[in-house]
């Protein structure tokens, strides 16, 4: 048995669900989630428990679970979005917990033993719209560019989703998944997160000391947005965490550090030191691949399993 306490994607997957089960119980919880729990299983709480720090870790995946909940339903309002790709799905439950119009068609991503098992456990379960479960490695460079075209080509207003994803890819396969959904035109609108460099340096001598490589961070970059807009997005709404959390008002004893960032940074994020983006498609092709710092890659990158 491995010393790690972190052994693949799936275990991340499950320590998040049952993050969401933990403010799904608390009392004046931001969401319920009532399958958070079972998709969890025990294996989720025990991820938990092993972790030096893992039940204050617990607050950055309810504020970004509850930032994207609020984006994306604002989002298929407003621009009348009518797919949601959810790349790296794992075992998120949008579908089903969100207030979604019925003909929304939501696509979930993700390996096949995840899809499998997320199957069985939802079996019979009703989602609020139109949802399909695709079974690819989204490193798979060629598969996975494959898929983006044909979702392309049926969709009219698109949103990807990348929650919990970018960070564990090395910078080139950011690059190559940036430059894949620019190309595709009806592929407007992308939702992620991404953290500083700083942030990077702290996750070398804390998570990446007791995780598989396959769940190491890795991406962080120098700029920030502007590493995006590079490669044909633009940011159209950007939310920090620490911002957040004040927002929120979570019940959340803030450590030294966290009070003197909050000190210094006051109440306006700094894109800067990472947060949550909502990306806009750059119709101009010329912009992609400008000023660029970061190789692109000619032919498929490095795969890795990607949670």
């Amino acid at each position: 048995m491995s010393s790690l306490f972190i052994q693949d994607t799936f275990d991340t997957a499950r320590l998040t669900a049952y993050y969401r089960a933990l403010e799904t119980e608390r009392p004046g919880g931001l969401f319920k989630d009532e399958y958070a729990r079972q998709l969890a299983g025990e294996r989720g709480a025990e991820v938990m428990h092993s972790l030096p720090r893992g039940e204050q870790e617990k607050w950055s995946l309810v504020v970004r679970t509850h930032v994207y909940d609020e984006i994306i339903q604002r989002l298929i309002e407003q621009e009348e979005i009518d797919t949601v790709v959810n790349l790296a799905a794992g075992l998120d439950t949008r579908p089903y917990r969100l207030s979604l119009p019925p003909s929304l068609r939501w696509i979930e991503v993700d390996h096949s033993d995840v899809i499998a098992y997320k199957e069985a456990q939802l079996e019979g379960k009703e989602s609020h719209c139109a949802l399909e479960r695709v079974a690819l490695d989204i490193t798979d460079y060629q598969a996975r560019k494959t898929f983006l075209q044909r979702v392309n080509q049926d969709a009219k207003r698109a949103l990807i989703l990348t929650e919990g994803l970018l960070i564990y890819l090395y910078p080139e396969q950011v690059v190559a998944l940036a430059k894949d959904i620019q190309e595709c035109e009806h592929l407007g609108w992308w939702l992620t997160e991404y953290i500083s460099p700083f942030a990077l340096k702290r996750d070398d001598a804390y998570w990446n000391t007791f995780v598989a490589d396959s769940v190491k961070t890795r991406f962080a970059p120098e700029g920030g947005l502007a590493f995006f807009q590079r490669f044909g997005w633009q940011s159209e709404e950007f939310h920090g965490p620490l911002q957040e959390i004040l927002r929120l008002r979570l019940p959340i004893k803030l450590n030294w550090f966290i009070r003197v960032l909050l000190f210094l940074g006051g109440k306006k994020p700094d894109p800067a030191a990472g947060g949550f983006v909502l990306l806009k498609r750059i119709a101009e092709e010329s912009t992609v691949g400008e000023s660029s710092t970061v190789d692109v890659p000619s032919q498929e990158p490095e795969k890795e399993d990607v949670k």
